[in-house]
């Protein structure tokens, strides 16, 4: 079981720096890849404090500089905002200039305010998507190109650059849609899930969604790479915990008003805004993977056995805390939790 570093670049409020956040990111990165993760993840948003990274190639390729054995992955380029022979192109150039570590992390895209400043149609992305998919794997598997499609016209082309050993890097498909699950089931990719801070029983649930659509594309469900994504925070101070708790709600908030045709927003900074059956902080410090050490291994462990899953993502940016905070719950998940979940995922 491969274990990876999500890192979602949030600013939370005016008194942060664009520069602290990039800081207090990179440091994560370079402390992980001294710990043994095995990814880090960088996201893919625009124009909001929701996330600071247009650019999860850019932000990889600049981490390659400086960490030595980590793998670096897109989570996820929202491929239907990129012509795909960028893309083809970018990873080929991560793959060489970091020795071989880049990981591919593709998806629809979800808010209509990026692809209204885009000017790309929602409605086009599903079929954006499955038509860069079949560009990507082509381009990199045989070095050269020549489509027609619906929104490509590529006449024949090679490429100068490509991946390490000519290789078509592992690809991961984010999505709630079972088309792309069975799509991403049939080519071999990883499917991601999110099941956020929700209970065992609901992340199962997801599994089986997955499952049941690779197995309707003529997948056997042994064969299916899942990719499960859990957000966490780490600390000894029963006060720090409570204020993770607390930015959890208000993080999932906003994930729920990005899907919205023009969320409510002031400036650059979306409204929390309550929704029907939202966790309290309380029922989060009960239930989902914060707190010390000990408790969240032992939130985080049962994943394991019941998800059986290929890659496990761990998010503990979301929480706005001070930056000495999130680096203190890095160290303690590493000295305390990745051990258990290594020798648990073998």
């Amino acid at each position: 079981m491969q274990i990876g570093l999500f890192n979602g670049f949030v600013l939370a409020d005016a008194s942060q720096r664009p520069e602290d956040v990039m800081a207090m990111t990179k440091e994560m990165v370079r402390r992980a890849d001294e710990m043994g993760f095995d990814t880090a993840w960088f996201v893919e948003h625009h124009f909001s404090a929701f996330s600071l990274c247009a650019s999860p190639v850019l932000m990889a390729m600049h981490c390659a500089g400086y960490t030595k054995r980590i793998r670096l992955g897109t989570g996820v380029i929202v491929l239907p905002l990129h012509h795909p022979l960028r893309v083809v192109e970018e990873i080929a150039m991560l793959d060489q200039a970091s020795g071989g570590r880049a990981v591919v992390g593709i998806g629809t895209g979800h808010q209509p305010h990026e692809f209204r400043s885009m000017g790309v149609g929602m409605d086009e992305r599903m079929d954006r998507l499955f038509e860069g998919w079949d560009i990507l794997r082509a381009s990199w598997r045989d070095g050269r190109i020549a489509h027609r499609g619906k929104y490509y016209d590529i006449p024949e082309t090679v490429f100068a650059v490509r991946p390490v050993g000519n290789r078509v890097p592992e690809l991961f498909v984010a999505t709630h849609d079972t088309r792309v699950m069975a799509r991403g089931a049939r080519d071999g990719a990883v499917v991601f899930i999110s099941p956020g801070p929700r209970k065992l029983e609901q992340a199962i649930a997801a599994r089986a969604e997955v499952m049941a659509a690779a197995v309707g594309a003529g997948v056997a469900e042994a064969d299916v790479k899942l990719g499960v994504q859990r957000y966490c925070f780490v600390t000894d101070n029963k006060a720090v915990a409570r204020r993770a708790a607390e930015q959890m709600v208000h993080f999932m908030r906003r994930m729920r008003i990005l899907r919205d045709e023009y969320p409510p927003r002031r400036g650059i900074h979306f409204e929390s805004v309550p929704f029907p059956g939202e966790p309290s902080a309380d029922w989060l410090l009960e239930n989902a993977a914060i707190g010390d050490a000990e408790t969240v291994a032992a939130r985080l462990l049962p994943d394991i056995p019941a998800l059986r899953p290929h890659h496990l993502s761990i998010y503990m940016g979301y929480s706005w805390l001070p930056a000495r905070e999130v680096l203190r719950s890095l160290d303690l998940f590493g000295a305390h939790v990745l051990p258990r979940l290594r020798a648990a995922g073998r």
